[in-house]
């Protein structure tokens, strides 16, 4: 194809080509995706898939996952990539102050920044950054790294290996998720600290963001599982019918006192986990930060009553996240006019395109596969164009060569008629060289008879004499000639002398062209010369 390999498909954030992007969320208990259609600077959002992993077969929760990754590829239609993300409980996050601006020079020595806070071997781990904020003035960034076990990455791959695609970009769901946060307009300019949190299933996602930039992160292994099983337990039911409780009636059932009561004491255990986390990070800046919001998404943050909790809890304004306010970007659509579901917010967030997250990818493999391979594509396309080049080339020098040669083979045949009808040439002189050298011949020995036979030329050469003489101021130029030889035949004079310097030889030249009786005065370099002078046969 022509893209990618005579043309880059995209430029900064213009997609010069039309392409369709899948962004794939895993959990333990669905696999979610959304499709995207980007061209020319707009991001469409065309299609939400969910599917839940298989209950009760006698699969692996890998094969479960990637039965549910065919069954999305085969209802999603046709695409171009697939992006996908590492759950952040998975990966380590290190926040560091750099000396450069420049993302390649940052990834020239990001290993050896982060490799002392790692706790495993570098050898072991595939290490990546965003740039959260940059300073110009002071030639500095502070990045957030992720550093993660190689063979997690490679396990995470092998879902979709194992159903015949390919995850080209695989990054992580908070750095996703902050990525989107940074797209919607509303929050662009939100000042102070902010507290994104995503309550799941089985985790619970914390991102801490100071002055628009991300600062900390955290996943805490509690979510809405972790509370239906303590009211499991407080009252004595199954862990399945308290999920079904706390999923139908949140924090809060009508006339149910001993119910609410209990919900009130577990979310309080529950977000208190929360605040202390949210404490530790605001105290490793300066101690005197304050949430400023919180922003709340999830199935957990979903629940009946969370939102007017999770306000009085932290005494801090508190909401759901408004992703539905992404389309206010005027480069953002949505096919159809559809909502965004609220349980494809981490999916979405993992395919759309971003400029935070557009370098990041722990795909190092299927990264250097493809660029090899891109590579030899256009390798191999250089070397067929110079071949097509030379080749045309070629022919049309062929062509040209061969018109060129008939017209000259026309034009000789037409002199060598003309010379023979005005010179006697024999038959055997076939070619333009030998006919134009048997009629120089005949004009030659025509002239030497003429010239022979003539009276005026034989006694003009005692006015070339003399007119020579006239310019031989022998004291002058310092003249000293050594021979002179005059050809009646040939209608030439040799003078063979020498002059005293260059400037007498130049007045010699000067003077003897100055007569009518010499057409032509051969230049000399030397003062002592030989000099052929023509003499005139016209006069």
């Amino acid at each position: 194809m022509i893209k990618d390999i005579l043309i880059p498909g995209k430029l900064g954030s213009y997609y010069i080509f039309p392409k369709r992007v899948v962004g794939f969320d895993i959990d333990k208990t669905n696999v979610k995706a959304t499709k995207f259609y980007l061209n020319g600077n707009v991001v469409t959002i065309e299609r939400f898939v969910d599917e839940k992993l298989e209950i009760g077969a006698d699969l692996t929760h890998d094969e479960k996952v990637s039965n549910a990754i065919r069954k999305i590829i085969g209802r999603i239609g046709k695409f171009d990539e697939i992006c996908s993300a590492v759950s952040s409980s998975q990966v380590i996050f290190k926040s560091l102050r750099l000396p450069f601006v420049s993302h390649s020079k940052i990834k020239m020595v990001i290993n050896y920044e982060v490799e002392p806070l790692l706790p495993f071997s570098l050898n072991d781990a595939i290490v990546d950054f965003i740039i959260v904020d940059s300073n110009l003035e002071e030639n500095s960034s502070e990045v957030m790294v992720a550093a993660v076990k190689k063979e997690i990455v490679d396990q995470h791959i092998s879902l979709f290996e194992a159903v015949g695609v390919t995850s080209s970009v695989v990054g992580v769901d908070v750095l996703s998720l902050y990525s989107l946060y940074k797209r919607i307009p509303i929050y662009s300019d939100l000042k102070g600290d902010v507290a994104l949190i995503d309550v799941g299933f089985s985790d619970t996602r914390v991102l801490y963001v100071h002055n628009g930039r991300l600062a900390f992160v955290r996943t805490l292994p509690k979510g809405i599982f972790s509370q239906a099983k303590d009211l499991s337990r407080v009252f004595s039911i199954d862990q399945g019918q308290a999920i079904d409780e706390l999923i139908r009636f949140g924090l809060f059932k009508v006339d149910d006192g001993k119910y609410n009561e209990a919900m009130s004491e577990l979310a309080s255990k529950f977000w208190d986990d929360i605040r202390f986390t949210l404490r530790s990070f605001a105290g490793k800046l300066d101690g005197q930060n304050i949430i400023s919001k919180v922003l709340l998404l999830g199935q957990g943050a979903r629940l009946n009553g969370v939102v007017d909790f999770v306000n009085k809890f932290f005494n801090t304004p508190s909401e759901l996240l408004e992703i539905d306010s992404l389309i206010d970007n005027k480069t953002v659509k949505i096919k159809n006019s559809l909502s965004i579901p609220s349980e494809n917010i981490i999916s979405l967030s993992i395919g759309f395109p971003s400029e935070v997250v557009e370098k990041f990818n722990l795909n190092r493999v299927g990264t250097s596969i493809s660029e090899e391979k891109l590579i030899n594509k256009q390798l191999v396309v250089l070397f067929l164009l110079i071949i097509f080049s030379v080749t045309l080339l070629l022919v049309h020098s062929f062509i040209q060569i061969s018109k060129l040669s008939t017209e000259v083979s026309n034009s000789q045949k037409e002199v060598i008629s003309v010379v023979r009808e005005k010179f006697n040439i024999p038959p055997e002189e076939e070619t333009l060289e030998d006919v134009v050298a048997a009629a120089n011949e005949q004009v030659r020995q025509n002239e030497e008879i003429v010239f022979a036979f003539s009276r005026k030329a034989r006694t003009s050469f005692l006015k070339y004499l003399l007119a020579i003489h006239d310019a031989l101021d022998k004291k002058a130029l310092g003249l000293d000639i050594e021979q002179m030889t005059i050809s009646s035949v040939e209608g030439h004079i040799i003078l063979k002398a020498q002059v005293k310097n260059y400037e007498a030889l130049k007045k010699l030249e000067k003077e003897l062209r100055k007569s009518k009786l010499f057409s032509y005065v051969e230049p000399q370099e030397k003062t002592d010369f030989i000099m052929k002078i023509i003499v005139s046969k016209n006069i």
